[in-house]
């Protein structure tokens, strides 16, 4: 579980990077419709992606034993 929360928040960052990178290219008008259409559907994928590393980040969170 731990290989997989890792591999999650590392997807999640880089989608996050990317997700600047495009919209910034948008913003100054670089961009072509291929480049909207990627960042649209490369948002949904972050989402999907931040939601579920966080899911799985406080599922770890509430497992661990509690010491006293």
């Amino acid at each position: 579980m731990r290989a997989a929360t890792i591999l999650l928040g590392v997807l999640s960052a880089i989608l996050v990077v990317a997700q600047l990178v495009m919209g910034m290219l948008i913003r100054t008008g670089e961009a072509s419709v291929g480049l909207r259409t990627a960042h649209f559907h490369s948002g949904t994928l972050m989402v999907l992606v931040t939601l579920a590393y966080i899911a799985l980040s406080l599922t770890s969170l509430l497992t661990r034993p509690r010491i006293n």
